[in-house]
């Protein structure tokens, strides 16, 4: 009895294995990496940043236009 069930133990930790083998490391079946992910949000994060950047710089720069506009006026 104790022989099948560390049989069955073992039948239990391979199935898990093949099951987080396919879906996080096979192409075919599921992400080729799965650190790929964090990569693209860190990607993403800098890509907003940047957005963000440009529109702070151009309301300042549009700042700078109107008071340079209201000076000479």
């Amino acid at each position: 009895m104790k022989k099948a069930f560390g049989i069955l133990e073992l039948l239990i930790v391979v199935i898990i294995a093949i099951v987080v083998y396919f879906t996080c490391f096979h192409h075919k079946y599921g992400r080729s990496n799965p650190f790929d992910d964090n990569s693209k949000i860190e990607q993403q994060s800098q890509m907003i940043d940047d957005k963000i950047q440009d529109i702070e710089s151009s309301k300042a720069l549009k700042e700078k236009i109107e008071n340079n506009l209201k000076d000479n006026i």
